[in-house]
């Protein structure tokens, strides 16, 4: 091994030392052990050339050929060049494989016949979750047909030791777009020797997951990072390597909200270096979200299928507006909104119904505990972060918040209903003052998620209040019940707790559906002042 990895936070681009100070803190409060994460991530994304001309004639090889390779430096100082060049030998050829081997480690302790000959067993016929199936037909039939620019159908697997650094992390693999194009011209996928133990799970697990994004470049090239990373995580579950025990996603479930400690009693720095493009981007991405976004996808193949996940990788459109067609386009009747208020929810209720995760059970998620009423509740979010608020009312059973920010918000009400949960997605757009009220009963969780680039911060208060006194009523927050109160009020009407774009601050009776009487009790309050 190279270097020595301090954090598995620190495998980002976070140039101010407070952003360093803030990966230390995250990771002494919260996590024991750090992890190894994907390369592909630093490496920048070639364009696909959309051409099925071979860039090279086939030419296959056999055990004992040289092939010399470029490989990425993930230690290299910025300003030099990260790429340089390593002599390898073929040493195993499969069925949709060869696997080469980095001269240098070669006879080495770490690197045996065995370990090659299961690695090529995976990747050609048998995975734990299909014994029957390897690594190359489970990613291709979920992901996409793999490229080919040298008209070898055999994908080049080079084991090596990856240089990585204290910034990059433990880098266990990557895949380099810029080898599908002249002078190289061939599929290849790269993967660590140290520490990585070649003849394990998460060696095999490391070749899902690097394939996968192969597959992804080849089909969406210029896709946002989070969605083909959430893939690749994906990509690990579906073969059936995935660790499936209370200890997954364990970083994002101790801090879904990286601006909050997860000490209550260590305030995170004012300026921690943590940038919106590090958060979810097609640039920058910050490893902590590889769990959060393996949950994401992870959520979304369970709940519409493999071949949803297939039509998204396929899709042109990108990020939020990809998930939107997608959708549409597989008949589901909501949008990304709503999809992602569901997820959220997901992660809190973690139960085996219809809203929870199939096949294993999470950790508890970060959550605060709250006394109603409160005020100054608000703080700091990172985009696409969420802070899960758990109300304690006393007195009316209803419920209403009073939330501001200058970026958008997605507020996400979790209410328990007998055997099953009520989950409302409500926007909150920036600058616009909401009171979003619940008064069929509190609900079991808020969730907050900030959902666009700019100011971190929101203002939140919360009160316990009945639907048919005016501030019920008063939905922008304004001090009086007027027109834009109606307007409001007119948009919700109709939708039912069931419904895509159910607003419950409409449903002031608490029956599950804005109706006429619903109306008759803001008719009464019209023109009040709370």
């Amino acid at each position: 091994m190279n270097s020595t990895v301090l954090c598995r936070a620190s495998c980002v681009r976070i140039p101010s030392f407070a952003g360093i100070v803030l990966c230390l803190l995250l990771r002494t409060a919260a996590f024991a052990d750090p992890e190894a994460r994907c390369g592909t991530p630093y490496l920048p994304v070639r364009p696909h050339s959309g051409s099925a001309a071979k860039i090279t004639a086939a030419e296959t090889f056999d055990v004992g050929d040289p092939l010399t390779v470029r490989v990425f430096n993930f230690a290299a100082l910025p300003g030099t060049d990260p790429y340089y060049r390593t002599t390898t030998t073929c040493r195993l050829k499969g069925e949709h494989c060869y696997i080469f081997v980095e001269d240098v480690i070669w006879g080495g302790s770490r690197v045996m016949p065995a370990a090659l000959t299961s690695l090529a067993r995976a990747f050609d016929s048998s995975t734990p979750r299909y014994p029957n199936r390897g690594i190359f037909s489970v990613d291709t039939e979920i992901f996409g047909p793999p490229p080919d620019a040298d008209g070898d159908p055999r994908v080049v697997i080079v084991l090596l030791d990856i240089m990585d650094s204290i910034l990059s992390g433990t880098i266990l693999g990557y895949y380099d777009t810029a080898n599908q194009a002249a002078p190289v011209g061939r599929e290849i996928l790269y993967i660590d020797s140290d520490p990585l133990v070649l003849n394990s799970n998460l060696a095999r697990a490391t070749l899902a997951h690097e394939f996968q994004h192969m597959l992804h470049w080849n089909g969406d090239p210029d896709e946002d990072r989070w969605v083909d990373e959430g893939c690749a995580e994906y990509a690990e579950l579906a073969c059936g390597y995935k660790n499936t025990t209370r200890g997954a996603a364990r970083n994002f479930l101790g801090v879904p909200n990286l601006l909050k400690s997860p000490d209550p009693t260590v305030a995170v720095p004012s300026e921690t270096g943590l940038t919106d493009a590090a958060s979810w981007s097609a640039g920058d991405f910050l490893p902590f979200l590889f769990d959060q976004t393996f949950l994401v996808m992870t959520y979304f193949a369970q709940r519409y299928g493999d071949r949803a996940v297939a039509r998204l990788v396929a899709e042109p459109e990108n990020s939020i507006a990809g998930f939107n067609r997608t959708l549409e386009t597989i008949g589901a009747e909501v949008q990304f909104e709503q999809f992602w208020a569901d997820w959220a929810a997901a992660v809190f209720v973690n139960d085996t119904s219809g809203l929870g995760f199939r096949g294993f059970t999470l950790e508890p998620v970060r959550r605060d505990t709250v006394a109603v009423p409160a005020d100054d509740l608000g703080g700091a979010l990172q985009l696409w972060g969420i802070d899960y608020l758990v109300p304690l009312t006393s007195g009316p059973t209803g419920l209403s918040l009073d939330v501001r920010s200058d970026s958008d918000l997605l507020v996400t009400l979790v209410s328990e209903r007998e055997d099953t949960h009520d989950v409302a997605a409500v926007p909150v757009r920036r600058g616009v003052p909401r009171r979003i009220g619940l008064y069929g009963g509190s609900p079991t969780v808020l969730a907050i998620t900030r959902t666009t680039a700019g100011d971190r911060t929101y203002d939140l208060s919360l009160a316990a209040r009945e639907g048919h006194v005016p501030a019920a009523a008063d939905f922008d927050a304004s001090g009086t019940v007027g027109f834009p109160d109606f307007i409001a009020f007119a948009e919700g009407f109709g939708k039912s707790a069931d419904q895509p774009g159910f607003d419950p601050s409409f449903d002031l009776d608490g029956d599950r559906t804005v109706s006429f009487s619903d109306f008759i009790m803001f008719a009464r309050n019209f023109g009040k002042s709370p």
